[in-house]
């Protein structure tokens, strides 16, 4: 399977990589391309995608991006950092 990641700008691509080797291991985590993404190849489907969700979502806290667009295959999603609404009584 392969996971692409692109972020917003090349520092947040390297800073999620380093993220990313650390869950996942650097075999299969490349960072690279016009469009800052971060490729994944290989690997368990579900548990490469709930470690990389995981890795991105803590990822989101460090680097203060608001959202990033997965791409699974030839499918694309888009993750965003969750805020909590606030309540108006």
């Amino acid at each position: 399977m392969e996971m692409r990641i692109v972020v917003p700008d090349a520092t947040g691509a390297s800073a999620l990589a380093e993220r990313l080797t650390l869950a996942l291991g650097s075999d299969h985590i490349s960072v690279g391309g016009e469009r800052r993404e971060v490729v994944m190849i290989e690997g368990e489907p579900d548990s490469v995608v709930v470690r990389v969700v995981d890795a991105v979502e803590r990822w989101f806290d460090q680097a203060g991006v608001g959202n990033v667009e997965l791409w699974l295959g030839e499918r694309s999603y888009r993750l965003a950092q969750w805020v909590p609404a606030e309540a108006s009584f």
